[in-house]
């Protein structure tokens, strides 16, 4: 029976190992609008699922909150991009149904593997170090620059050692889905029918679009950032073959940027170590109410970092970008 993964040679020679699509076959009735709006209808399953249990959390805290008389005090704060920690955690670890939602319609309607999603066991570990060390050391510099232009003062504060462990937990869960999703399955989804250069454009224009929606501080220069993010996630995708680096560094980047540093994540705050102030009049160096992935600061690690994979790709010839 004649298989139906069938890829254009570039993206066969190139990308082998990372996609694991067998030769001289060519995956039909898959357009890229086609596989775009697969991915965002899994998305939005996943959200409603999310929804579900939000709106659990909500009645759970309403009953516990409410008196004799019927009358309850429970409130959520949405204001400045501060968002009740526990809903946070809630959303942050229903992440993993957008991950079990994926991986089981890769698997059984569109007949993938889970190591054409990344899932590989090799270097894994060594891969996720690395990812971890990468962000950590970009988002070091990309502190340092507005530190040091006077954009941003960070200040002691005070965070529960427990919540603290609950968010390492949150983040991880996050980071591996919104890379599943974007990287795993999308790119590798499009790259089966088209260039590996379309494949890489497009999943970072859905990851960037996919951010409009947050609480606060959405910019131009906001949506180019998360964009760049979007390709040098995928640049990593292809470089390591796997999953595990862009998710160590997409996990570890939120973590840091958030619960370390008090910079509020895409328009998100969340429990810290310490506190970030902000010199309003340097908010296209700090990205303002967003967080630095709004500011110049990051679009400068975001344009190196792209550039050294880009490099590195070439010279190990993976890929034509």
């Amino acid at each position: 029976m004649k298989n139906q993964y069938e890829t254009s040679p570039s993206v066969v020679e190139d990308m082998s190992n990372a996609l694991k699509i067998p030769q001289n076959e060519k995956r039909l009735g898959n357009n890229i609008f086609i596989t775009i709006s697969k991915t965002m209808g899994l998305f939005m399953l996943s959200q409603v699922i999310t929804c579900i249990v939000i709106a659990v959390y909500f009645v759970s805290n309403i009953m516990r909150t409410t008196d004799v008389t019927g009358d309850f005090s429970f409130e959520i704060t949405f204001g400045d991009g501060m968002i009740d920690k526990n809903l946070i955690l809630i959303m942050l670890f229903s992440e993993i149904f957008m991950i079990i939602i994926f991986v089981l319609y890769a698997k059984f309607k569109e007949k993938l593997n889970l190591g054409t999603l990344g899932f590989s066991k090799k270097n894994m570990f060594a891969s996720y170090l690395v990812g971890i060390v990468g962000a950590s050391f970009c988002m070091f510099i990309a502190t340092l620059i507005c530190i040091f232009t006077g954009a941003l003062t960070l200040e002691k504060a005070e965070c529960s050692v427990f919540y603290m462990f609950l968010f390492v937990i949150g983040w991880t869960i996050q980071g591996l889905a919104e890379e599943v999703m974007c990287r795993g399955f999308l790119m590798t989804m499009i790259a089966s029918c088209y260039s590996v250069t379309v494949a890489v454009m497009a999943n970072s224009i859905v990851f960037a679009i996919l951010h409009i929606f947050n609480p606060s501080g959405i910019t131009v220069l906001a949506l180019i950032n998360l964009f760049l993010y979007g390709v040098l996630a995928s640049l990593m995708f292809l470089y390591s073959k796997n999953i595990w680096l862009c998710a160590g560094f997409h996990t570890v980047w939120n973590m840091i940027q958030g619960n370390v540093l008090g910079i509020p994540v895409s328009g998100v705050k969340v429990p810290s170590v310490f506190s970030s102030v902000f010199n309003e009049k340097m908010s296209f160096v700090n990205g303002g109410s967003f967080g630095l992935e709004g500011g110049l600061g990051v679009t400068v690690i975001l344009v190196i970092g792209c550039t050294i994979l880009s490099v590195l790709l070439r010279r190990r010839k993976v890929t034509k970008l």
